[in-house]
């Protein structure tokens, strides 16, 4: 599905990372792992199309494509931070999401009750926890029907049963064909298979 051929990446004239190569199938799950700075968010954002400076070549179904960003029904993205609008309710952070556009609505309402959000939703996010943040926007990726799922660590500031919760929700999609490329500095989603960037550093810049 997902071919990545040589790809590298530059910053302030050194290479984060150089000549990564890997393949993800339907049903795959990549964990991106390395030290700080190794570029874990900065590979993630090339997939999206965010960043374009990059040598390399990212290929969907063996076809070339300079980016992903503008297939918006196959692709989720789930950056570090949690994009959200503070002085918006989560209900209209909800309804101004353009990655719902292809979700459904059923499934968001149960994520959100599975959550502990209902009760949030006339609540403006800015008065909410970074917990509640980050389950806002996972109750959104989880909704989604998405095909490849970049997801910059998920699980950050989520309690146990949250984690489970999610760790669940994601195994269904998996073993529904969904991709998912994540990074993430502890956790682990089953069955991942690990691709650590400080094996792809350059020492000369």
């Amino acid at each position: 599905m997902l071919t990545i051929q040589g790809l590298s990446y530059a910053y302030s004239d050194r290479f984060l990372f150089k000549n990564l190569s890997f393949h993800l199938n339907p049903g795959e799950v990549i964990k991106i792992s390395g030290a700080n700075g190794s570029g874990k968010t900065t590979l993630i954002k090339i997939l999206t199309g965010i960043l374009k400076n990059y040598e390399g070549k990212i290929l969907l179904n063996e076809s070339d494509n300079e980016s992903l960003k503008n297939l918006s029904n196959e692709i989720f993205y789930m950056g570090h931070k949690n994009a959200l609008k503070e002085n918006l309710t989560v209900q209209e952070n909800l309804q101004h999401d353009f990655r719902l556009l292809n979700s459904d609505k059923k499934e968001l309402e149960s994520f959100l009750e599975k959550l502990n959000l209902k009760e949030f939703l006339l609540t403006k996010v800015s008065e909410l926890s970074e917990g509640q943040k980050r389950k806002i926007i996972l109750a959104c990726c989880l909704a989604s029907n998405s095909s490849i799922y970049l997801l910059d660590e998920p699980f950050i500031n989520l309690d146990t049963e949250s984690q489970e919760i999610i760790m669940e929700a994601i195994d269904s999609k998996i073993l529904n064909g969904a991709s998912i490329i994540f990074t993430s500095h502890d956790q682990n989603i089953k069955n991942s298979v690990e691709l650590n960037l400080n094996d792809y550093k350059s020492w000369i810049s």
